[in-house]
């Protein structure tokens, strides 16, 4: 078996690939998340890697998964059956999920509320932390985030990045067409992850409250020179200090009203 390391380029975490594996560092959280792996392998849940082992250097095992992430943003990305299978996906982890007892709860909490536990969120389910094959999302990868929380406190993270929840000018400097439909891919994501109808109320009201989080959690984390996360703050302009979530919450609260009074599935 070859032992030689491919770098995987986490944004946060060291990540390597050896042969079939991928290994990542260990935190205080880290027995938590393969005690949540574990289970959902115990159930079923092809959607998620399997934790393996800790290797000689101390870091996670983790099996490495087929498919591609579908970042920077492209004709996979675009693709409706991306969108679809994304929101679908999280909607069978949740179900997976829920009435799930863990036996630690070490989690690596926000520093915010997040609201009633419901089930354990991923909580950054995001384009680069997702794998595509063919048209399908297959797969969620990078757990570290994953601690208690509401269903719509994940939907509304995953609404926020593959909308993407942003003002039209900031677009083409994510790679997305200025041209696309904010609202239609928003809709489509409630849709397809079945929500109700209340559900798609409380949906709305979430998303201002997880873009301010994802904002205040960014600037907390830099705060405390956690590894990766000052990096992060310290993007170059327009990004710099969080001003994309900040210009993304102003594009929210100008929208609101108007998404509200659209009809829905």
């Amino acid at each position: 078996m070859s032992h030689e390391e491919e770098d995987l380029g986490g944004g946060i975490n060291s990540v390597v690939r050896i042969g079939a594996t991928v290994r990542r560092p260990m935190h205080p959280w880290s027995s938590a998340v393969h005690g949540l792996l574990q289970y959902l392998e115990s159930v079923g849940f092809a959607g998620a890697p399997r934790f393996l082992d800790v290797d000689e250097q101390g870091r996670e095992v983790l099996s490495l998964l087929p498919g591609v992430k579908p970042w920077p943003p492209g004709a996979e990305l675009a693709d409706m059956r991306v969108l679809d299978s994304v929101a679908g996906l999280l909607r069978q982890y949740h179900d997976a999920v829920e009435g799930w007892t863990p036996t630690t709860n070490t989690w690596q909490l926000p520093p915010v509320a997040t609201g009633a536990a419901e089930v354990i969120c991923h909580n950054d389910v995001a384009p680069w932390n997702t794998l595509v094959q063919s048209t399908m999302t297959t797969a969620l990868v990078d757990w570290d985030t994953a601690a208690p929380g509401p269903r719509m406190w994940d939907l509304a993270y995953l609404a926020y990045t593959f909308s993407p929840i942003a003002p039209p000018a900031d677009l083409p400097m994510m790679g997305w067409p200025e041209s696309t439909s904010t609202f239609e891919r928003l809709a489509r994501i409630g849709t397809a992850y079945g929500c109700s109808a209340a559900q798609w109320v409380e949906l709305l009201n979430t998303i201002p409250h997880r873009i301010e989080a994802a904002y205040e959690t960014m600037r907390n984390w830099a705060a405390e020179d956690r590894p990766g996360w000052r990096t992060q703050w310290e993007q170059a302009a327009p990004w710099r200090h969080g001003a994309g979530f900040l210009r993304s919450l102003d594009f929210v609260e100008q929208s609101l009203d108007s998404w509200r009074t659209r009809p829905y599935a």
